[in-house]
């Protein structure tokens, strides 16, 4: 008889390869294998081509309109094409990769059904490698689709889930209190769980979805404010009384805004005492310009003269480099060294850096992921500055804060990412807000076009240019070698505005370049002698370009808010006005609110906070850092997500020591 402990490999089917590569994922008993989530859910309906259904999988009736043609790979095979159309007469593109034989099975008038996921180009439509059928499928079935491995493929997932009887998911333990699920209308963890396996109707599918969506947040909520009770016990000494600003802030070349000096006001509040004081977590978020990099050096500042050091962590070397000359000039009056130290550093200044590093006279680090290598030994470290740290992977993050014990920790974004967010909210830690921009800057018109506005848009670039300003124009991809994606290239795009803007001297920047080539296409758009530069996201941090006033950003929806509106900040750094241009002609519902979502708002902050509604929190305590599980989450807005923070602050004043245990090691089954 089944159980939840029975070995995947008493049932039916589960031979020793399929057997080996299940445990290979994880799964070892039915109780595991009850627990994989599918990764998405199909159904089977079908619509006509000119719906809003590109990215979606979706199912389509159509006729065969040509023969097969075969189009050559570089190098990797062959694609098989067919020109098909729907019942409207609406053209799609059907293309199969190393299926060769299906030139025998599909023939031109043939009607058949093609199911996948819609793509678009440059308003032509395409599908790759679709499922085909000859018959209309039966009702609206609704089909959870499972990861597949080299030997397990969806079909088989769902075979041997469909082996185990609907009772059995009665057995698996609740992990959420009784309270709550009575109070919020939400099922019990089994029959959700078997819900995802078999879903009955779309309406039955979202609650189960809502449920642990509900789930994930609740445990983030309860582990994020038991992580914070155990570390606001520790302690470290206090710095130096918040009069001593008073000559650092009378040395710099500007005048700080009103929210400079409040943020600075803030982080002296939280860094300075007579005694021992708990350490300082704060984020601070500022647009771009706003000024963050004043209020971190004050706050090193102050630790320098607190005899301790200061460790900051920018994305690039571009950006570090920046940072370096910005402390140097903020420093010059004070005998404070400011040291730079990147993947590029000779190893004879590097190691001369990490001489000073290991004295025990106040320093300033200023670097890349070179700071976290374990050869880079840092002594007396008081503060910990991390810029733009949606850059930075979790683990880079962590081990910047792990050099030192007990040290204060300055998180600077322009648009935190959700995980950031969500644990300063969820615990109560500090925030700090740069709301004004400093004198003369002005927000960068923003707006959302599609394909078809392209020429127009050549000929706004082609007037600013001529005006003495420049433009940066940002694609996702550096080249498409097949010829086959959607999405626009920087090469191909390169190539498409020379031709189109002739008069214009025309740049190129991406990853692949070599460092020389890259500083040149730089200094070339810094010196005037290219006025349109087209880029890879490498723009996206450190590039301040005064005369650059307009962006365009190719595939837009294919960015995360928080990139694209760092791409937004590279441009109107100067006193002209300067205008965005969002490119996108993706249909899709989600796409075109998140697209429109920045084109009305201009605070990082409020897009934020917009991220963490959509995306999630992430797994704060693993490396995960978007969706709670990502084919489980449903939109909550922050009005619903702060509700479950409060039942999670509710359910830690009410629960006993062995309730907690599950939310302080990690469960499978519980």
């Amino acid at each position: 008889m089944l159980s939840l402990t029975t070995a995947v490999g008493e049932l039916r089917g589960v031979g020793p390869v399929t057997e080996r590569e299940l445990k290979a994922r994880g799964i070892h008993t039915v109780g595991d294998l009850m627990l994989l989530s599918p990764i998405r859910w199909q159904t089977e309906k079908l619509y006509p081509l000119s719906a809003e259904r590109v990215g979606e999988f979706s199912g389509f009736r159509l006729t065969v309109d040509s023969d097969a043609s075969t189009v050559h790979a570089k190098g990797r095979g062959r694609f098989l094409r067919y020109l098909c159309s729907d019942e409207d007469g609406t053209r799609v593109t059907l293309l199969f990769f190393n299926q060769i034989y299906l030139k025998n099975q599909i023939r031109k008038g043939q009607e058949l059904f093609a199911f996948g996921v819609l793509q678009e180009k440059k308003g032509a439509f395409s599908l790759f490698s679709p499922k085909l059928r000859k018959e209309a499928p039966e009702g609206v079935r609704i089909r959870p689709i499972y990861a597949a491995t080299h030997s397990i493929s969806s079909e088989k997932t769902e075979k041997l889930l469909g082996l185990l009887p609907d009772g059995l998911f009665d057995q698996i333990s609740e992990t959420l209190p009784t309270s709550t699920l009575k109070r919020l209308s939400l099922p019990a963890r089994g029959k959700a769980l078997l819900t995802l396996h078999r879903p009955r109707s779309e309406e039955e599918l979202q609650l189960a979805k809502k449920r642990f969506s509900f789930e994930a947040i609740f445990r983030f909520c309860v582990q994020a404010r038991l992580f914070h009770r155990q570390s606001t016990g520790e302690t470290v000494q206090g710095l130096i009384p918040k009069r001593s600003l008073d000559e650092f802030i009378a040395s710099l070349p500007f005048s700080l805004t009103e929210a400079q000096r409040r943020a600075i006001g803030e982080i002296a509040r939280d860094m300075t005492s007579k005694g021992r004081i708990p350490p300082m977590h704060r984020l601070l978020q500022g647009d771009v310009g706003s000024g963050k990099t004043a209020v971190a050096a004050a706050a090193a500042y102050l630790c320098a003269m607190g005899g301790k050091s200061t460790l900051v962590m920018a994305p690039t070397e571009i950006l570090a480099t920046q940072h370096a000359n910005s402390f140097a000039r903020f420093f010059e009056p004070f005998d404070v060294p400011v040291l730079l130290l990147t993947g590029s550093t000779p190893k004879r200044a590097r190691d001369k850096i990490l001489r000073i590093t290991q004295g025990n006279e106040p320093y300033i680090l200023i670097g890349t992921h070179a700071l976290v290598e374990e050869g880079a030994v840092c002594r007396g470290i008081g503060l910990t500055v991390c810029d733009e740290q949606h850059r930075f992977g979790v683990r880079h993050r962590t081990l910047l804060g792990d050099k030192n014990e007990g040290v204060h920790t300055l998180v600077m974004s322009a648009t935190p990412i959700p995980r950031s967010l969500a644990m300063f909210l969820y615990t109560g830690e500090n925030i700090s807000v740069l709301d004004e921009l400093p004198p003369g800057r002005q927000a960068v018109d923003t707006f959302y076009i599609g394909q078809e506005k392209l020429e127009r848009l050549y000929g706004f670039i082609r007037r600013r240019c001529e005006a003495g300003e420049k433009a940066l124009i940002v694609c996702p991809l550096i080249e498409d070698e097949e010829g086959e994606s959607p999405l626009q290239s920087a090469v191909e795009e390169w190539k498409q505005v020379k031709k189109t803007l002739p008069s214009l001297s025309v740049g190129l920047l991406h990853g692949k370049m070599k460092s020389e080539e890259k500083e040149t296409a730089l200094n070339d758009l810094i010196e005037g002698k290219t006025q349109v530069l087209v880029s890879t996201t490498v723009i996206e941090v450190g590039v301040d370009v005064p005369r650059a006033t307009v962006m365009v950003i190719q595939n837009a929806e294919r960015f995360g808010l928080s990139q694209l509106h760092q791409l937004r900040g590279r441009v109107g750094r100067g006193k002209e006005k300067a205008w965005c241009f969002l490119v996108s002609s993706h249909p899709a519902k989600s796409a075109r609110e998140r697209l429109k979502k920045l084109c009305d708002c201009h605070d990082g902050f409020e897009l934020a906070r917009f991220d963490l509604e959509h995306r999630g929190p992430g797994d704060f305590f693993g490396t995960r850092q978007s969706g709670f599980e990502a084919a489980l989450s449903v939109g909550m807005g922050m009005e619903e997500m702060t509700s479950v923070s409060n039942e999670a602050e509710l359910f830690l004043n009410e629960a006993g020591p062995e309730e907690l245990i599950p939310y302080e090691r990690a469960t499978r089954l519980n």
